[in-house]
C-alpha cells in the first residue's frame, strides 16, 4: 500500500499551529486544500489553502473531543471543488500532547466517516489527508478515497534553510546505534531517526554524486534513488567512488556501480539505480517521492528541471558544483560550491547558477552548435570539463554539510543558501541571494504536476 507524504511551507505550518492551539486546552480543528498526485509508492499532498473554522462551526469542543458542523464541511467542499487536482486535509489538535501526538479510537471513527464523505463528493474521489497537531510535534496519515483505508504519512515542513521532518513508525535500530554510535552522540537520536526515514535522491553519479551517495549511506540514510544514464569510462576511475580497475571495460552503468558499492557498505539500505536521464517525466515522477535531492550535474538543462521540481513539489534540492581555471600544467583558480534551493530561497535561476543561454546551447545538435557558436549566437560550452578528486570531494562535503544543517543536525546560525570556497585564496564565502520577482520559482511554487516540466516527454 502507498504511504503518504504531506508537505507544507514553514509559514503555513505556523499559521496552522496558531489557528489550532489558540483554543488550548480545548481541541481545535481546521481543513486545508492540498494539491495531490500519486507515484508508484506515495500519495503526495502539497498544502495550499487553509480553510479556517469559526466558533459557530463547532457542534462540540473539549480537551478530548470535538465535532464540526455539516455546514463547515460543505464550505470545505466548495473551496476544494473550485481548485484543480486538489483534495482536502483534515487537521485537529491534541493540545495536551507534548510528545508525538497519537490518534484516538474516536479520531479513527470520525476521520473514516469524514474522509469518505469528502472523497465521495469530490471529482475522481481523491485520497484525503489528515494531520494531528501536538504542542511540539505532528503526526499524519492518508485515507485512500472512498475505500476507507488509512495509511501513515510523513509530514515535511519546508522553511527556507530548514526542513522539519515528522516521520511515522520509525526508530533507530540497535544495529544502527552500534555502527553510528559516534554520530548519534553528536547529532542526537531524533535527527538519526530523521536520517533513516528520509527518501533521498542523488542525480549525477560522477566525482561529486558518487561521494555524496557514499556519505549519505554511511550517515544512515536508508532509502536512496541514484540517477545517471551514463556508463563508466576509464577517465571516471580517478573520481567515481565505488568504481574499481576491473570496471573500466565492463560498460556498466554508473548507477549500478554506485548502488552495488553502497549495498556492500550497508546491505539493509534500499538503493534504487535509475539508468535514465533526469530529462524524462517518468524519472521526475520517481524523484517526486524524495524528501531531499542532490543535484550533482554539470549541464544547465537538467539542473533547470530539478529546479522546477524543487519548487513545484516542495522538495529541497542541494546543487553542488566545481569550476576550475587552469593553465597548461596546473590549476590556477576556480571554486567549489554547494547551493540549497527550495521554497523560501532564491532558485538556481535567481542565483544565475543556471543560465537560459547555456540551456539553449545545450539543446542544439553538434553541427548546429558549431555553426551558431561561430556566428556568435550561442554561449560556448566546455565539452571537456577538467576535474580533480580533491575538489569534487570537497564540493560533496559542502553539500552534505548543508544537508545536515537543513535537517537540524547542527545548531547552525548560518542562514546562507550557498557556501563557496575560492580555490586560489582558500577563502570561504557564505551567500544568501534574493528571489527575483518575475522568476519561475515563484510561478511554479506548489503546483505539483499541474504545470509541465521542461522535458521532451
Amino acid at each position: 500500500m502507498k504511504i503518504g507524504s504531506i508537505r507544507m511551507l514553514g509559514s503555513f505550518r505556523r499559521e496552522l499551529q496558531n489557528e489550532l492551539l489558540s483554543f488550548s486546552p480545548e481541541e481545535g480543528a481546521a481543513f486545508f486544500a492540498a494539491k495531490y498526485f500519486e507515484t508508484r509508492t506515495k500519495i503526495v499532498l502539497l498544502a495550499d489553502k487553509l480553510i479556517r473554522t469559526r466558533e459557530t462551526d463547532y457542534l462540540h469542543k473539549s480537551s478530548v473531543h470535538l465535532e464540526v458542523s455539516p455546514i463547515y464541511l460543505s464550505r470545505v467542499l466548495n473551496v476544494v471543488e473550485d481548485l484543480r487536482n486538489t483534495t482536502a486535509v483534515m487537521v485537529h489538535s491534541h493540545p495536551l500532547d507534548t510528545g508525538k501526538p497519537r490518534y484516538s479510537i474516536s479520531d479513527d471513527y470520525g476521520e473514516a466517516v469524514t474522509s469518505q464523505t469528502l472523497s465521495t463528493n469530490l471529482e475522481n474521489h481523491p485520497p484525503v489527508g489528515s494531520v494531528l497537531v501536538g504542542e511540539n510535534d505532528l503526526s499524519g496519515r492518508v485515507w485512500s478515497g472512498i475505500g476507507n483505508k488509512k495509511q501513515h504519512a510523513n509530514v515535511a515542513v519546508v522553511d527556507g534553510t530548514q526542513l522539519e521532518y515528522f516521520p511515522e513508525g520509525t526508530r533507530v535500530e540497535s544495529s544502527a546505534r552500534r555502527v553510528l554510535d559516534r554520530q548519534v552522540k553528536a547529532i542526537g537520536t531524533r535527527t538519526q531517526i530523521i536520517l533513516e526515514a528520509l527518501d533521498v535522491g542523488v542525480v549525477g553519479l560522477g566525482g561529486t554524486g558518487s561521494n555524496v551517495a557514499e556519505q549519505l549511506a554511511r550517515m544512515g540514510v536508508r532509502t536512496l534513488k541514484l540517477v545517471d544514464h551514463d556508463v563508466l569510462e576509464a577517465s571516471n576511475l580517478s573520481r567515481l567512488y565505488g568504481s574499481t580497475w576491473k570496471d573500466r571495460s565492463k560498460g556498466a552503468y554508473k548507477a549500478d556501480i554506485v548502488s552495488s558499492h553502497l549495498l556492500r557498505i550497508n546491505p539493509r539500505i534500499e538503493c534504487e539505480p535509475i539508468r535514465q536521464s533526469v530529462m524524462k517525466k517518468e524519472v521526475l515522477e520517481l524523484l517526486a517521492e524524495c524528501d531531499v535531492i542532490f543535484s550533482c550535474l554539470d549541464r544547465h538543462a537538467p539542473r533547470a528541471v530539478l529546479n522546477e521540481l524543487s519548487y513545484q513539489c516542495f522538495i529541497p534540492v542541494i546543487d553542488v558544483g566545481v569550476g576550475l581555471t587552469r593553465s597548461d600544467d596546473s590549476v590556477t583558480g576556480g571554486s567549489v560550491r554547494a547551493t540549497l534551493i527550495g521554497p523560501g530561497l532564491p532558485c538556481l535561476l535567481c542565483n544565475e547558477i543556471v543560465r537560459p543561454e547555456m540551456i539553449a546551447a545545450e539543446h542544439l545538435s553538434p553541427s548546429e552548435y558549431e555553426s551558431r557558436r561561430a556566428e556568435g549566437y550561442v554561449a560556448s560550452l566546455d565539452q571537456e570539463v577538467p576535474s580533480v578528486l580533491a575538489y569534487t570531494t570537497l564540493a560533496s562535503s559542502l553539500g552534505t554539510t548543508l544537508f545536515l544543517d537543513l535537517i537540524g543536525a547542527a545548531r547552525s546560525t548560518n542562514s546562507a543558501s550557498t557556501i563557496l570556497i575560492d580555490l586560489a585564496s582558500k577563502e570561504v564565502t557564505k551567500i544568501r541571494g534574493t528571489v527575483k520577482n518575475d522568476c519561475v520559482c515563484l510561478k511554479r511554487q506548489g503546483k505539483g504536476f499541474d504545470i509541465p516540466f521542461s522535458v521532451s516527454d
